[in-house]
């Protein structure tokens, strides 16, 4: 019951894209009957909506464990997941691809101006920048990747969360923010991303060539233990990649879940 209101919750609050498969190799999780214990886990980075839902969806699979998210463990590094982040215009802006360098300039600039994104014709609407505020503790992709430790501008308005944002993009013309590749929103579309080169889309087979450049691995940390491995073995299910799909994430191909899952050994 309360995996189905967290899932209803982040679907009433976002629009998703079930559209990405996950590989049919993964194999579904199997309960391990009487499994009881506890284990600390984190991400590295930590995306907070999956860091919600893998734990909870395997302490329904396993109700005598004991999950704490977020310490520190200093053990096992897994590759969990893909994280893209999709750079969102209103889908009125005749701009199809950006480069990196006038994406941040729209994020640093006091006035920022379409032409200096190259999109002449949509010079004259007001470039408005939009962000999401990070949680405590909680890593900022776009900051780092695109921002590269620059502050934000004045002017760049803060959003809670990337259903808000989205929303905020298709009502207005000159809006430009960012969410995971999987969510999708009516009068809103994705722009193609260049760092110097060939323009690629966010799509998950420009995440794992790395041709998208705002692409990177979602990582989890864990406690090598009885409940720390379950809770891997989980991660790396047809359920867990699932949930990542679920949450706007693209699932880890099967040849990294595949090496990963023999490292610790649980194959």
């Amino acid at each position: 019951m309360k995996r189905h209101l967290l899932l209803i919750a982040l679907l009433s609050c976002s629009a998703l894209s079930p559209a990405h498969a996950v590989d049919e190799r993964y194999r579904d999780y199997e309960p391990r009957p009487g499994l009881a214990g506890e284990a600390a886990v984190t991400g590295a980075p930590a995306p907070s909506s999956l860091m919600l839902l893998w734990p909870e969806s395997f302490r329904m699979l396993q109700p005598q464990t004991a999950l704490h998210v977020g310490v520190e463990t200093g053990g096992a590094k897994v590759k969990a997941a893909v994280e893209a982040l999709a750079i969102l215009v209103n889908d009125e802006n005749p701009l199809t691809c950006i480069s990196f360098d006038a994406l941040k300039s729209l994020y640093t600039d006091e006035n920022p101006s379409w032409g200096d994104a190259g999109s002449g014709s949509a010079a004259a609407a007001p470039v408005t920048p939009l962000a999401r505020e990070a949680k405590a503790g909680e890593s900022d992709f776009f900051a780092e990747a695109v921002m590269g430790g620059a502050p934000f501008a004045a002017g760049v308005r803060r959003i809670a969360r990337y259903s808000d944002m989205l929303d905020e993009i298709a009502v207005t013309p000159g809006g430009i923010g960012y969410a995971p590749a999987g969510y999708r929103g009516d009068g809103v579309k994705a722009l193609q991303l260049s760092d110097g080169g060939t323009c690629a889309p966010p799509s998950a087979a420009a995440a794992y060539r790395a041709a998208y450049p705002l692409a990177r691995f979602v990582y989890l940390e864990g406690e090598a233990s009885e409940t720390g491995l379950a809770f891997f073995d989980y991660v790396l299910s047809q359920e867990g990649q699932r949930d990542a799909v679920i949450a706007g994430f693209y699932a880890l191909p099967f040849t990294f879940a595949n090496e990963e899952r023999k490292a610790l050994g649980l194959d």
